[in-house]
């Protein structure tokens, strides 16, 4: 019922006027019917595909739209995923306490959107990349470039060419860090109070020190959602600011919180118990903080939509593939 219902909402919003996306359904994390809003350019050939994976904020039009325009612009397809609206997620709720859905969840669901997308007469399989934001979307996209996790989807599935996450939760150490050697752009904020550059230097030396391609852009001076549109700096004195946080996975494949020390934590929805889901809450209240600033920059957006379409139509629109 709820699947239907966000259905017919996408279709009334089609009847407006100006240009509007396709309604495209798939099947997401926990076999979870989604719908999400696929932009296609004119024409009728095959075109690579782009999917865009918002933040724990949820889906929000006025951030995503520059990124939409600038990507078709450079001849790719857009899928833009709503990871909440299927679910009936409770954004006003911060992230722990809100229904169980993990940065791996987001993951998922963009593999169950590009195996689905590779239906899609329109759409090129061979050329598809991940863009994902913040906390969620990230997150997401950098679980997404682990071999671990590709090893798990069908062995003729898709594949993702390049990767991007823009302000990103890094607080994630796989213990099986293999990348493929797939380009990895992480765009991160000197002044984020809330996921942190700290955490994604430290992330990008991990996954290089096994052949990793990761490239991380630093932006001077900026904020916690620096790309959203401009705006005075917001302070959230009940944020959760989880710069501190890391979570590692030992060879024994238990998860270990650094700065706590707590152990036996389930991150995601994975071999998840309550005891290992209240571990993990545990290490989490031990970790963050609480206190967060963010604000959008019309220069710092600019720049951040340029270097994400540029990344991908380097790395996946103008590929050459067999």
């Amino acid at each position: 019922m709820r699947a239907l219902t966000l259905l017919l909402a996408f279709l009334l919003a089609a009847c407006g006027g100006g240009p509007r996306p396709d309604v495209f359904t798939y099947v997401g994390s926990g076999n979870q019917p989604m719908a999400a809003e696929l932009w296609l350019p004119e024409g009728t050939g095959r075109v690579p595909v782009v999917i865009l994976s918002h933040d724990v904020r949820g889906k929000r039009d006025p951030h995503l739209t520059d990124y939409v325009n600038a990507l078709k612009g450079s001849g790719a397809a857009v899928l833009v995923l709503d990871h909440y609206a299927s679910r009936s997620i409770d954004t006003s709720r911060p992230p722990p306490e809100r229904a169980w859905i993990t940065a791996m969840d987001f993951a998922i669901d963009a593999y169950g959107a590009l195996e689905a997308l590779a239906e899609h007469p329109r759409i090129d399989r061979r050329r598809a990349g991940l863009v994902g934001f913040g906390e969620g979307g990230g997150g997401g996209a950098l679980l997404a470039a682990h071999q671990w996790l590709i090893a798990q989807r069908p062995a003729n599935g898709p594949r993702f060419l390049a990767f991007a996450a823009v302000a990103p939760e890094c607080a994630y150490r796989l213990g099986n860090r293999a990348t493929n050697r797939a380009p990895i752009l992480m765009l991160v904020a000197e002044r984020d109070n809330r996921t942190g550059r700290a955490p994604c230097d430290d992330l990008a030396s991990y996954l290089r020190a096994a052949g990793g391609n990761v490239t991380v852009n630093l932006y001077r001076g900026a904020r916690h959602g620096f790309d959203d549109p401009a705006g005075p700096v917001r302070a959230d004195p009940q944020g959760e600011n989880i710069t501190r946080c890391v979570w590692q996975q030992g060879p024994d494949g238990l998860w270990r919180e650094r700065a706590s020390g707590v152990t036996g934590a389930s991150l995601f929805r994975i071999n998840q118990t309550e005891a290992s889901q209240q571990a993990y809450l545990q290490s989490r209240q031990a970790c963050r903080t609480l206190g967060t600033e963010t604000q959008g920059d019309a220069a710092l957006r600019g720049r951040a939509v340029g270097e994400v379409a540029g990344h991908m139509k380097t790395h996946v629109i103008d590929a050459r593939v067999r």
